[in-house]
């Protein structure tokens, strides 16, 4: 799913310390007059147990916070000290409710039952806690999809869930035709009809109710890019440049499948954000005609002519 964990082999510059991490945190909320939203995410963030102080020192300072998790080190202990820490959404990676598809696409046995058990903690010690479950759309769980949506909107205690569209595995050189290749034969649907059939249930299930947390128009959007990955899903430019993104070494870049623009352990962060060298970056994404993760799942965000159709 991502291989987030291989940048420990390919950069030997050592991580940021805790204060270093305080100390960036506190100068990039001073950069934005409006909400900045900080997400852990990318590998487990929840491996490093310097994340959830990192999140109780956002919340001290009235920062929203999120966290993606694949929900396997959530026990009793770790749902009491998300709750302490203040964080105010947490997304479940779950991929299906038949638990040797899940175990099988997370590549390790058990993964489903500890899910389970860590929606139970949450639910138990985690009382103002929103709560979503992430879905990605792939050939393995392709008749799985609706019962999936069906349990998250019987259980009370979860929120919401977002479908994701199977995409490049996160931290890999993009590659046109990725979708082709060996590596993603068993997972890129082999019968596209198919998957026009399990998104239009979904879109009619978000019509009746349902809570799914994605809009319409990436629903239809999600159509598109089954039909053709190869095809540019907008028809400006890509409109993922307001981001920052921040690895585990403190590297920084605009998007995350672009160079690095500074580093948090030398550069401040209105000097990276403001740089020359982030104005480039930024005319490179604008340029920039993949169709990666970030600007059809985690980052979408409708063009004005799309979400006048999707209004109507």
């Amino acid at each position: 799913m991502c291989f987030a964990w291989k940048l420990r082999g390919a950069n030997s510059g050592r991580q940021p310390t805790l204060n270093e991490w305080k100390d960036f945190i506190s100068l990039l909320a001073e950069l934005s007059e409006d909400s900045i939203e900080i997400n852990f995410s990318g590998a487990e963030p929840l491996s490093d147990s310097r994340n959830l102080d990192l999140i109780a020192f956002c919340s001290d300072r009235g920062l929203c916070t999120s966290l993606n998790t694949s929900g396997f080190l959530i026990d009793a202990d770790k749902a009491r000290r998300i709750s302490r820490s203040g964080l105010n959404s947490i997304t479940i990676s779950l991929d299906s409710m038949n638990r040797s598809t899940h175990d099988f696409l997370r590549g390790t046995e058990g993964c489903y039952d500890k899910v389970m058990q860590g929606i139970d903690h949450l639910d138990k010690h985690c009382g103002g806690l929103t709560i979503g479950i992430q879905t990605v759309i792939l050939e393995n769980n392709l008749d799985e999809i609706i019962g999936l949506t069906e349990w998250a909107e019987a259980r009370k205690r979860i929120d919401h869930i977002c479908f994701q569209a199977l995409a490049q595995t996160f931290f890999t050189p993009p590659v046109n035709g990725w979708h082709k290749k060996k590596e993603y034969n068993t997972l890129w649907p082999k019968n596209i009809t198919r998957v026009h059939r399990v998104i239009d249930e979904l879109i009619r299930l978000k019509h009746s109710g349902y809570k799914i947390a994605n809009t319409f128009c990436q629903l239809e959007i999600f159509k598109t890019y089954f039909d053709n990955p190869g095809r540019f899903i907008r028809k400006s430019a890509c409109n993922v440049d307001f981001y920052m993104t921040v690895d585990q070494f403190g590297d920084v870049r605009t998007c995350g499948m672009m160079p690095v623009i500074g580093n948090i352990k030398t550069d401040l962060p209105k000097d990276i954000w403001y740089s020359k060298t982030a104005d480039r970056m930024r005319e490179k994404i604008r340029k920039c005609k993949a169709n990666c993760h970030i600007l059809i799942n985690c980052g979408y965000e409708a063009e004005d002519s799309l979400a006048s159709e999707c209004a109507g």
